[in-house]
């Protein structure tokens, strides 16, 4: 009889560690709608798949962080030259969202605001210091590293304001 309870002791001690360990975590301050992952590359190559594809090889030192969640992404790198696909935003014009190449999502469905991702090699504000749009992406290049950002989409942050209440 111990036998049987202390095996069904260590059956439950060990499913209950399985669902604390398993997906069942919450997100950023407890909210499962704002999961975020940090990802670094050595190289595009090192990327590929993952990475947007108008990120040139040559990238190197690539660290991104991304809402699994969501849409947003922000992306430092560094040996970037921007391919001719990306287009120069007008000297003293803000970026702002684009429809997206899939036409899931229109431009009016993004957040035009601040990124809400952050990482402690992020400058805030930095998006909005745009001067290259390469798809969706903002693209603001600043001495020898290149920045990106992916807007998220309005819905995206309306559930995670609202599951912050």
């Amino acid at each position: 009889m111990k036998r049987t309870a202390a095996a069904i002791t260590g059956i439950t001690l060990s499913v209950g560690a399985a669902l604390l360990l398993s997906a069942c975590n919450p997100g950023v301050n407890g909210n499962e709608n704002d999961k975020q992952e940090a990802k670094t590359f050595a190289t595009a190559k090192d990327g590929s798949g993952v990475l947007p594809s108008w990120i040139p090889e040559q990238a190197t030192d690539i660290k991104e962080v991304l809402r699994s969640t969501g849409f947003e992404r922000i992306i430092v790198m560094k040996n970037v030259t921007l391919p001719n696909s990306c287009k120069t935003i007008p000297a003293g014009q803000k970026p702002a969202p684009v429809d997206d190449a899939d036409g899931k999502f229109k431009a009016s469905d993004y957040n035009s605001g601040e990124a809400t991702l952050k990482a402690d090699w992020w400058p805030a504000g930095t998006e909005q210091k745009a001067s290259s749009l390469c798809g969706k992406w903002w693209v603001t290049v600043d001495g020898e590293s290149t920045y990106a950002y992916s807007p998220e989409t309005k819905a995206v942050l309306k559930t995670i304001d609202g599951s912050k209440k």
